[in-house]
């Protein structure tokens, strides 16, 4: 399949998801708006009327009248609201398949959240979407919902709760938001399809025939669709969420789900009681409000953006984040040594060279390369290794370097993939992140040490730059929006590092009179290190060999 093609199947089931949605949502609301309106009407005395209320719209008048089932014969013709949930849901299960389950996890899977393989991603969403509804359904269908209500709520509440920071702690950022969306969604369709149209078909058959109506499968119906209303404003904010990364792509992206669902059911309580309990309704408005201004302060704070440390569990490498000063040290940058060697070599790989995940890129990016695009965890070069931090570790305990250059390193977002994959610079150096695409990116910091940031990138050719005041190996950077795109940056303290180029060499220049651990880092292949001395101002060769298991 082209990726044009695919693209306009995105589309395509976009509009039509979001039309249906926006059909479904809105008679939902309507009707729900409805019930809390109708007023008896003291000259209607037809068995079964429960109220009338009068509108007026595109220049007429429209009177409408709620009758029981029962007291009421069933019309010969009758409107039902069904298909625009069941077409909901089946765009919406469209869309999560084409965009989520194609491409091998591209857009699924985040290797800095966990290890999972593709198939393991696919059980899991599908296994919360749909076995959650059997979890829920068999909930409100047992003695204790009609009993005791309150409790079937919390446990409600709870599973929501448990599911969203699972999800958020397996899957990618976007895929986490959207299958908790498609959780309520699945559940919403399920309480249609599964509960309100089957008793309503009952109730309705009933009236046909004259027998006495079941008004407790009036009471079940409504209790569901009223389960809907409250399930409105978090699947559709979970819709809008897409677009904006600083929320599934928050390193706490769960905590502000759920703290974004409380202020939509508290916010969507004011609209279902503000005229029958107007005073009530205001204290929900005002907690919905409060909830959201809490939210916006907070992150806009970094107090819910922690230092992080993700890399040191997703990834192999070095314990070590920087030289150990001494109190004796002294600035190094400003004393001329006696002798200083250039410290050359390569890095070589030995075995087979493993195949990167091939990626499924949005059309704007696909177009820059000439045919399929596979991740760039290892790239081998005729047995050599591109992208190794070669540092040293061990050594320069005694010496500071004050001589911070201000020139900016500059990472590219460029047809959707990091350039270069790994930098390394001084604490205190600009580090510029440009976005060259035509497309949304941003750049979220997995940091232990540093201030973590996530920052928007819509435009094309936008730059910003970021410094950092503290040393660590390795601050990666993610784009939220497309998952597969990662970058490590090394912030060291001293000048005597490199990385490898195409051809798997690297130089070092000027290190001083010593003895010093010269050390070799990779994003999967691990940490190498090995001992060198430098006596007098020759050239000091070296060569690192790594494998896959090499640690």
């Amino acid at each position: 399949m082209s990726q044009e093609f695919f693209d306009w199947l995105l589309l395509l089931g976009r509009w039509l998801h979001i039309t249906v949605a926006v059909t479904w949502i809105g008679t939902s609301i309507f009707f729900m708006w409805l019930d809390r309106t109708f007023s008896p009407n003291p000259n209607n005395h037809r068995e079964g009327h429960v109220g009338d209320l009068w509108m007026v719209h595109g220049g007429g008048f429209y009177q409408v009248e709620k009758m029981l089932m029962g007291p009421t014969k069933a019309p010969e013709h009758l409107h039902w609201f069904k298909w625009e949930s069941y077409w909901t849901w089946i765009s919406g299960m469209f869309l999560l398949i084409l965009t989520y389950y194609s491409g091998e996890g591209t857009f699924l899977l985040d290797s800095s959240v966990s290890s999972i393989t593709f198939y393991q991603g696919i059980a899991i969403g599908l296994g919360t979407i749909f076995g959650t509804w059997f979890l829920y359904d068999f909930i409100w269908e047992t003695k204790l919902s009609r009993e005791v209500p309150e409790l079937c709520h919390i446990i409600t509440m709870i599973i929501f709760f448990l599911v969203t920071v699972f999800l958020c702690k397996t899957l990618s950022g976007r895929a986490a938001y959207i299958h908790v969306g498609g959780m309520l969604g699945t559940w919403m369709a399920g309480n249609v399809f599964m509960r309100i149209i089957p008793r309503q078909l009952k109730m309705v058959e009933a009236s046909k025939v004259g027998t006495p109506v079941n008004q407790e499968w009036a009471k079940n119906a409504k209790n569901r669709s009223t389960h809907n209303t409250y399930f409105t404003l978090p699947v559709i904010f979970i819709m809008l969420s897409n677009h904006f990364p600083m929320t599934y792509g928050h390193d706490l992206n769960w905590l502000i789900l759920l703290v974004i669902s409380a202020a939509g059911a508290a916010i969507r309580q004011y609209f279902v009681i503000r005229l029958k309990k107007p005073k009530n309704a205001k204290i929900f408005a005002v907690i919905g409000v409060l909830i959201l201004l809490g939210l916006i302060v907070a992150t806009s704070m970094n107090s819910l953006m922690p230092k992080t440390d993700h890399h040191t569990d997703s990834h192999k490498g070095p314990v070590s984040l920087a030289t150990p000063y001494q109190e004796d040290a002294v600035d190094a940058s400003t004393i001329k040594d006696e002798f200083v060697a250039t410290v050359k070599g390569t890095v070589s790989f030995k075995g087979i060279v493993p195949q990167g995940k091939k990626l499924r890129l949005p059309s704007a990016c696909a177009k820059q390369y000439p045919g399929d695009v596979y991740s760039d965890e290892i790239k081998v070069n005729n047995g050599h290794l591109q992208n190794v931090l070669i540092r040293i570790s061990k050594g320069l305990e005694k010496r500071i370097y004050k001589d911070v250059p201000q020139q900016a390193v500059e990472i590219d977002q460029r047809g959707c993939i990091y350039l270069p994959r790994v930098s390394a610079v001084r604490i205190g150096q600009p580090v510029a992140f440009i976005n060259s695409d035509p497309v949304v990116h941003n750049v979220k910091s997995l940091t232990k040490n540093n201030q973590s940031f996530n920052l928007m990138m819509p435009k094309q050719g936008q730059r910003e730059e970021k410094k950092f005041d503290q040393a660590e190996l390795l601050l990666e950077t993610k784009c939220s929006f497309h998952p597969w795109m990662s970058s490590y940056i090394a912030i060291l303290d001293h000048p005597f590092f490199a990385i490898t180029k195409e051809n798997g060499s690297f130089e070092i220049s000027n290190l001083p009179k010593g003895t010093y651990t010269l050390e070799a880092w990779h994003e999967v292949l691990g940490t190498l290190t090995q001992e060198i001395t430098v006596t007098d101002s020759k050239d000091i060769n070296v060569h690192f060999t790594m494998e896959r298991g090499e640690k």
